[in-house]
């Protein structure tokens, strides 16, 4: 059937609305243009967005799980970033868009208690859990970050939804978020889930070292750090050798190098540019990989080199 066909590769959705919800946030609601089901996704999970330009973009999807004819995004515009969000902000009602089939790289704990820590647009992805939570009258708590009220995406879906589990906290009104507070008061068995800007997720990685696997982090900011010094990178199949140079990335050096890397977030969250590596230190800056994986691989889009030199198996 067609929807067993979809299913296979890319789900193929349009635009059903567009709704800005806060200055800067747009809220896409997408569907199948013949309204047949939509693959399923299970809370905490993201899509990449193949756009018109052929830019690929990563996206939380903050619907409902049990809503199996829709798909929502939120994007918020970033002026000064790597034209994802211009673009989103400026498709029509209509527009067809490509989409990956939902991965979950921070699913939800099944039966714990859970507290959530989201930064401005890092609640997108908690929102698909708040609804599975709900629903499931699980223990769960929701502190909330922004600069003021108007700047605070979902905030009337959410006084909808839990208004008894969710805690705002605005900057503009002398009321900041304090991490180390929600952190003291966390019971021994509570997961605690964080999505944020990088000094938010910093703070908290900062402060939960003790929790160990109790701690699940999810970044939007992209961390895609130029060197800050040159380096060589060694290609070992392909006998080349390729200078990274002061405030390029990794990924730019081999791609201007004619060498084919996989990449679609070049932010550190997909993984799709993976690569594994020989000998050398590198600086991992990836928020997905688990870590039993990075003594043997990197992220080219975002990891840097400690030292002058590392050796990849490409």
């Amino acid at each position: 059937t067609k929807n067993m066909a979809k299913s296979i590769h890319r789900v193929s959705v349009i635009i059903r609305e567009k709704t800005m919800i806060s200055s800067t946030v747009c809220q896409l609601r997408l569907g199948d243009s013949d309204n047949w089901h939509l693959p399923p996704f299970t809370s905490g999970s993201h899509v990449d967005v193949h756009l018109p330009s052929g830019l690929v973009r990563q996206y939380s999807l903050c619907g409902d799980p049990n809503d199996q004819t829709s798909y929502c995004i939120a994007v918020q515009q970033e002026s000064d970033g790597r034209g994802g969000s211009e673009e989103i902000h400026s498709l029509d009602v209509g527009t067809e868009l490509l989409l990956s089939l939902p991965r979950n790289m921070m699913p939800l704990v099944r039966t714990q208690p859970v507290v959530l820590i989201a930064g401005g647009i890092g609640i997108t992805p908690f929102l698909s859990m708040i609804y599975e939570l709900k629903r499931a009258g699980r223990d769960f708590l929701l502190y909330y970050a922004t600069r003021s009220r108007t700047d605070t995406p979902f905030m009337e879906v959410l006084n909808h939804i839990c208004p008894e589990k969710v805690n705002f906290y605005h900057r503009s009104e002398g009321s900041p978020l304090k991490i180390s507070s929600v952190i003291r008061s966390l019971q021994d068995s509570d997961h605690l889930y964080c999505c944020g800007p990088s000094r938010m997720i910093d703070d908290v990685v900062g402060q939960t070292s003790h929790m160990s696997e109790r701690v699940h982090i999810e970044s939007f900011g992209g961390h895609a750090n130029p060197s800050q010094t040159a380096y060589t990178v060694q290609l070992s199949r392909s006998k080349k050798s390729v200078a990274v140079a002061e405030g390029q990335t990794m990924l730019e050096a081999l791609r201007a190098a004619n060498i084919d890397v996989p990449a679609s977030c070049e932010g550190g969250i997909c993984l799709d540019c993976k690569t594994r590596y020989l000998s050398g230190t590198p600086v991992h800056r990836d928020i997905t990989m688990p870590k039993s994986d990075r003594d043997r691989y990197l992220t080219p889009c975002v990891s840097g080199c400690n030292g002058s030199s590392l050796t990849l198996d490409l």
